[in-house]
C-alpha cells in the first residue's frame, strides 16, 4: 500500500511539474521579450536577495515536515497536534523578524552591495518590498503546506501547484500588452499570486486537518520548539550550502557579470528544474514516507526505499536530461529566439550536476530520516559554501561565467561522496552496495541514451522534428535497457500492478 502511495503520489506531483513546466516554457520567452535581459536578470538576482533573507524559514519547514512524518509514523495524534502549534509559533516569530530584520539589510545589499544599473536601483528596492511582504504571508503558511506533505495528500498541493501555475502564465500574458513599467507589474504580480495561493492552502488545511488547530495551551511548547530549533540549527549548514551554492552563485556572477550573466543563469536553473520534474516528483514522493517508515521502526524497509528513491530518481532525472543536452543549443534557440551569451553551456553543466545530486538523493533522505544529522549537516554545509570561494578564485583568475558551472559539479561530487560515508556511519551501508545498486545501472541508463541520441543528431539536420526524434530514440533506448537488465522479474510485474491500479483510478475519475 505504502509503495503504491508512493507511486500515485509520484504521478499526480509529476503531472503537476509536467503543467508548470509546459506553461513556463510559454511563458519564459515572454517575460525575457517583455523584461529584456537586464530587468529580468535583476529580477532573478532580487530574488536571490529573498532567499537568503528566508533561509530559516526554509530550515524550519523542513524540521516541521519531518518531525510531523514520524509522529504520524508513530501513531501519536496528540504529539503531531504539539508539533504543530510549535512550528505556527516559531513562524510567527520568523514572519515579524523578517520584516524588522530583513527589510534593511535588503535595501542595503541592493542599493550598496548589487551592481545594478543606477536608473533601476529604485525599481529594484520596490520590488523588494514587495516581495518581502509576499514572504511574509508565505512563512506563516509553511507549517499548513508541512502537514499536507507529512500525511502524503500530494495531489491537494499537486491541484494547488497547477492552479498557482497557471495564474503566473495568465500574469505573463498580460506583461507583454503592459506599457508600463513591466518590471514592477511583474513583481506585483507574482506578490498578488503567492499571497492569494498561500492563504487559500491555509484555508484548506483548517478545513481538513483536525491537527491544524491553534491551541493557547501547547503554543509554543517549550519541549517541541527546542527540538524543532535543534533539527533546524543543524540543517542551517547543509541550507547555507545550498543558498551558497545556488544564490551565492548568481550574486557572484552579478558582480563579475552583470545583469546579463545573471539571466543566463537564471533560464539555465529554469531548464535544469523543468528537466527534472519527474525526478523531483519521485523524490517528494518518497521523502514522507521513508520518515514515516522510519518512525514505525521499520529500518530496513527504510533504506530499501531509500536506494531507490536514488536509483528510480537518477533514471528518471537522465530520461529527459541527457536527450535535451544533446539538443540544448536547438530548444533555446527554438525556445527563446535570442537567448542569453553562454547560456547553453551553463544548462549543460547544471544539469550534470544536478545528475551526480540525484545519484544519492536517497542517502540525503534516510539520513534525514534518522535524526542524527548534526555532524552530516556540517560536512555538507561547508563542501556546498566552498562553492562560492571556489568560483571567486576561478573568475579571479579570468574564466568565464560558465566556469561556475564546472565549479558546481566538483562540490556536488564531494558532496555525494560524504553521503555515502554518513550512510556507511549511521546505518552500516556498504559502499559497492550504492555502486552495484545505482552508480552501474544510471551509468549504462545514460550511456544508451547518449550513444542513441547522437546517432540521430549525426544523420538529420538541426530542426523542431530532430529534437523529437532525438528525445523519443534516446529515451526508448534508455527504457529498454531499464527494463531488460535492471529490473528484475518481480520489479517488472510490481511496475505493471502500479500501472493498472493507476489506470483504473483515473478511469473512476
Amino acid at each position: 500500500m505504502s509503495e503504491k502511495r508512493i507511486a500515485i503520489n509520484a504521478a499526480i506531483t509529476y503531472l503537476r511539474f509536467v503543467v508548470a513546466a509546459g506553461l513556463a516554457l510559454f511563458s519564459s520567452r515572454w517575460i525575457l521579450n517583455a523584461l529584456g535581459h537586464s530587468d529580468y536578470g535583476i529580477y532573478s538576482l532580487v530574488g536571490a536577495v529573498i532567499v537568503f533573507l528566508t533561509a530559516l524559514n526554509s530550515l524550519m519547514a523542513t524540521s516541521a515536515a519531518r518531525n510531523f512524518a514520524y509522529a504520524i509514523g508513530r501513531g501519536e495524534d496528540s504529539e503531531l497536534k504539539n508539533w504543530f502549534n510549535a512550528a505556527i509559533g516559531i513562524h510567527v516569530i520568523l514572519a515579524v523578524l523578517l520584516i524588522v530584520v530583513g527589510w534593511p539589510i535588503g535595501e542595503y545589499v541592493i542599493t550598496h552591495v548589487l551592481t545594478i544599473p543606477f536608473d533601476r536601483i529604485n525599481i529594484s528596492t520596490w520590488i523588494f518590498r514587495i516581495s518581502l511582504i509576499s514572504a511574509f504571508v508565505s512563512m506563516f503558511s509553511v507549517p499548513f503546506i508541512a502537514m499536507f506533505t507529512a500525511k502524503q495528500q500530494l495531489t491537494k498541493l499537486a491541484a494547488w501547484g497547477m492552479l498557482q501555475a497557471l495564474s503566473s502564465f495568465i500574469l505573463a500574458w498580460f506583461l507583454i500588452h503592459e506599457s508600463g513599467d513591466r518590471l514592477l507589474f511583474y513583481a506585483i504580480g507574482m506578490a498578488l499570486i503567492t499571497v492569494f495561493f498561500c492563504v487559500a492552502q491555509i484555508v484548506h488545511a483548517l478545513l481538513i486537518f483536525d491537527e491544524c488547530r491553534i491551541n493557547s495551551g501547547i503554543f509554543l511548547n517549550r519541549h517541541k520548539c527546542k527540538k524543532l530549533f535543534s533539527f533546524a540549527t543543524w540543517n542551517l549548514f547543509g541550507w547555507c550550502g545550498v543558498l551558497f551554492r545556488d544564490q551565492g552563485s548568481a550574486i557572484l556572477l552579478n558582480v563579475f557579470f552583470g545583469p546579463s550573466a545573471n539571466a543566463a543563469y537564471a533560464i539555465a536553473n529554469q531548464v535544469s528544474m523543468q528537466t527534472n520534474q519527474f525526478s523531483t516528483a519521485l523524490i517528494a514522493a518518497f521523502s514522507p514516507a521513508i520518515t514515516t517508515t522510519e518512525g514505525e521502526g521499520e529500518r530496513e524497509r527504510m533504506l530499501s526505499l531509500s536506494q531507490r528513491a536514488s536509483l528510480i530518481g537518477t533514471i528518471l532525472a537522465l530520461l529527459m536530461a541527457v536527450p535535451i543536452m544533446i539538443e540544448m543549443d536547438s530548444i533555446l534557440n527554438l525556445w527563446l529566439g535570442s537567448p542569453p551569451l553562454g547560456v547553453a553551456k551553463f544548462c549543460q553543466l547544471i544539469l550534470i550536476s544536478f545528475i551526480i545530486d540525484r545519484l544519492t538523493s536517497g542517502h540525503m533522505l534516510a539520513v534525514y530520516a534518522h535524526g542524527e544529522i548534526a555532524a552530516y549537516q556540517v560536512s555538507v554545509g561547508l563542501t556546498m559554501m566552498s562553492t562560492v570561494f571556489i568560483g571567486w578564485i576561478v573568475f579571479k583568475m579570468g574564466y568565464p561565467s560558465h566556469s561556475i558551472g564546472f565549479v558546481l559539479i566538483l562540490t556536488i561530487g564531494i558532496v555525494s561522496v560524504l553521503r555515502i560515508m554518513w550512510v556507511k556511519v549511521l546505518f552500516n551501508v556498504n559502499f559497492y552496495v550504492w555502486i552495484k545498486s545505482t552508480v552501474f545501472p544510471c551509468a549504462i541508463v545514460a550511456l544508451a541514451g547518449g550513444a542513441f541520441g547522437m546517432l540521430v543528431v549525426f544523420l538529420f539536420e538541426a530542426s523542431f522534428y530532430r529534437i523529437i526524434i532525438t528525445l523519443i530514440v534516446s529515451d526508448m533506448a534508455s527504457v529498454v535497457v531499464v527494463w531488460f537488465f535492471i529490473l528484475n522479474k518481480n520489479n517488472r510485474d510490481s511496475v505493471i500492478k502500479i500501472v493498472a491500479n493507476l489506470v483504473c483510478k483515473i478511469k473512476h475519475i
